[in-house]
C-alpha cells in the first residue's frame, strides 16, 4: 500500500517552481564578498572597492613593496588597524552595515583608498 502526503505536495511544487524560475540557483546572493588589494609603489591597487551593504566582506591586503609608507592598514569606520608584513596576505573581515563612502588608509593617513558601500 502506497502512502501519500497531500499536505506536502503543494510546498514541494512551489519550491521546485521557484528553483526553475530562478535558473536553478535558489541562493543567488553571495554569502561573502571578497576583494584583494595590493600595496605597491603606485599605492593601493585597486584604490576603490565596491561592496554591498549587509553582506559580509573579506578583504585581503598584500604589501609588495617597502617603497611606500604603508606598513599598516586602518579602516577607522570599522574599528580596524592591522600591521601589513611584506609579501604576506592580511585578511580583514567585517560586515558593512551602512551605505556610503569609507576611507582606508596607511597608519600615517597619507595614502588612502575608498570602500564604496551600496
Amino acid at each position: 500500500m502506497r502512502r501519500t502526503f497531500p499536505h506536502l505536495r503543494w510546498p514541494l511544487l512551489l519550491a521546485a517552481s521557484l528553483w526553475v524560475i530562478s535558473g536553478g540557483n535558489a541562493a543567488a546572493k553571495p554569502r561573502v564578498q571578497t576583494a584583494r588589494i595590493e600595496i605597491n609603489a603606485q599605492g593601493y591597487q585597486p584604490a576603490n572597492v565596491k561592496l554591498r551593504r549587509g553582506v559580509p566582506a573579506l578583504l585581503t591586503f598584500v604589501r609588495t613593496t617597502d617603497a611606500t609608507c604603508v606598513r599598516e592598514i586602518v579602516l577607522s569606520d570599522f574599528s580596524v588597524r592591522r600591521e601589513l608584513p611584506l609579501n604576506e596576505p592580511v585578511l580583514i573581515s567585517f560586515t558593512p552595515r551602512k551605505k556610503g563612502s569609507f576611507t582606508f588608509a596607511c597608519g600615517m593617513n597619507m595614502m588612502r583608498g575608498e570602500l564604496i558601500v551600496r
